[in-house]
């Protein structure tokens, strides 16, 4: 059952699997009943590493993922996405070249909006061949300005 985490007011639903984390959600704050602590050494791992990524103080996380829920292509996408460098973005055509399907970019773009684990599965660094953001969980808002903020927050730390 997901627990909701609070971390620097970002409120996220955290699961694993056999102690790799499987999924994180982006909970709306304005949907938060209550939040609550870790209890669990890979879930603890997990939040003190998004701590830190989120105070400028980490780039590359190290807590265990379990990739096995998607297709084989979307997990080839989504190991193409933990090759992004921290504070740079490419599009969804360079992982499609990437992995070795050039054509296959709108498929990339569905893997994209399936990743269970965003920020540390960083697809948020992947955006439009024009440089435009686009989808981030869907088209909302909501997802568009938590894209936009971490590519920022990347940015202005690797300046």
């Amino acid at each position: 059952m997901p627990l909701t985490y609070n971390i620097n007011h970002l409120f996220l639903d955290i699961e694993q699997t056999d102690q790799k984390i499987s999924h994180i959600h982006f909970i709306d704050p304005l949907d938060v009943i209550n939040t609550t602590k870790p209890t669990d050494s890979t879930i603890s791992q997990c939040l003190k590493e998004l701590q830190e990524y989120l105070s400028h103080q980490r780039e590359q996380f190290t807590v265990p993922l379990d990739l096995s829920i998607g297709t084989s292509f979307q997990q080839n996408v989504w190991r193409a996405l933990l090759d992004i460098p921290y504070g740079q973005t490419c599009s969804y055509k360079d992982i499609a070249r990437k992995i070795n399907q050039p054509k296959a970019y709108q498929a990339v773009g569905q893997a994209c909006k399936k990743n269970p684990i965003p920020i540390i599965i960083p697809c948020h660094r992947v955006i439009s061949q024009s440089g435009q953001l686009t989808g981030y969980f869907g088209t909302s808002e909501f997802g568009l300005r938590i894209k936009q903020s971490l590519i920022t927050l990347e940015k202005g730390n690797h300046e």
